[in-house]
């Protein structure tokens, strides 16, 4: 595998994360997935945070004005070059998602940084067109990890 183009800082503030996910590999396995899907992008450094739905209904009540809690939060920074952004990840939220889908907790965590760091590099789903882009992004990054497609899941 090429070396991730970037620095990634990793930040555990919840003790279900500790508990079980090895969320260094999940994170490396998920961004030299999706770094084969887009090819370049920008130098500079990630930050993901794993923790719980607490803080994360907090980041969303305070920056989306959503007082709920969600699966991922992605901020991207003003400074490009300097910085790709931050995805924030809450256990409690994605363990039920998985457990509801049913899909493993890994499978899940992995495509949601995938989701979140798309959303870094300027695609979103507001649009059709554009949700269907980002999804096929998402879905070709996790076949070469061996994962299935989650939006047939979903439907199923």
């Amino acid at each position: 595998m090429a070396p991730i183009p970037f620095d990634i800082d990793i930040d555990v503030l919840s003790n279900h994360w500790s508990v079980h996910a090895p969320v260094r590999d999940w994170t490396d396995q998920a961004m030299q997935a999706v770094l084969q899907e887009l090819g370049d992008v920008p130098c500079g450094e990630l930050s993901v945070v794993f923790t719980d739905d607490a803080h994360i209904q907090q980041l969303n009540r305070d920056f989306r004005q959503k007082d709920k809690a969600t699966n991922v939060l992605s901020f991207s920074t003003p400074f490009p070059e300097a910085l790709q952004g931050d995805i924030i990840l809450a256990y409690e939220t994605i363990a039920k998602e998985a457990g509801d889908k049913p899909v493993a907790l890994r499978d899940h965590v992995i495509h949601l940084l995938i989701h979140g760091f798309l959303h870094l590099q300027g695609y979103d789903h507001q649009e059709d067109a554009r949700a269907s882009v980002m999804e096929m992004i998402e879905i070709q990054a996790l076949q070469r990890l061996g994962i299935d497609n989650p939006y047939e899941i979903a439907q199923s």
